[in-house]
């Protein structure tokens, strides 16, 4: 269970993407209010998007239609390639007004060290972390 200070994925109502929050409050065993790590902003907590239901009953696609889905020890596997002789020290500082590239390497101040591994349009970008893959925003 996620205490106060701990980070944890939600969906943000100013930023309108699931990113990485921190936990303000904590009622029994539900997180109640969180804080956004990239636009600050404080809000309920919402673990999933707009318009996903928790426990759909619907039939899920069938397997050929879902992507595959990457395991801890191989997301670990491709963290480590992809950092296999890169310096960190040629990393560059996250902000959201820069703009990034594929494969850039990022110094995240909450996440660590990341590779940039898709970009999804003009302004959100996913990045690898140790802890696995985040949205992030950059120049908008």
């Amino acid at each position: 269970m996620k205490s106060v200070g701990q980070d944890v994925d939600s969906w943000c109502t100013r930023c309108k993407l699931m990113l990485a929050h921190t936990v303000e409050a904590v009622i029994g065993n539900k997180i109640t209010r969180v804080h956004c790590n990239t636009c600050r902003s404080q809000h309920a907590y919402r673990p999933q998007q707009p318009g996903e239901r928790v426990g759909d009953d619907r039939r899920p696609p069938s397997t050929a239609m879902r992507p595959a889905r990457a395991t801890t020890t191989s997301r670990s596997d491709d963290y480590a390639t992809l950092l296999n002789g890169r310096d960190a020290a040629s990393a560059r500082g996250y902000s959201p007004q820069e703009r990034f590239a594929l494969n850039d390497l990022i110094a995240h101040p909450t996440f660590g060290l990341g590779v940039v591994r898709t970009l999804k349009d003009r302004t959100k970008i996913d990045v690898l972390f140790r802890d696995g893959v985040k949205t992030l925003l950059h120049r908008f």
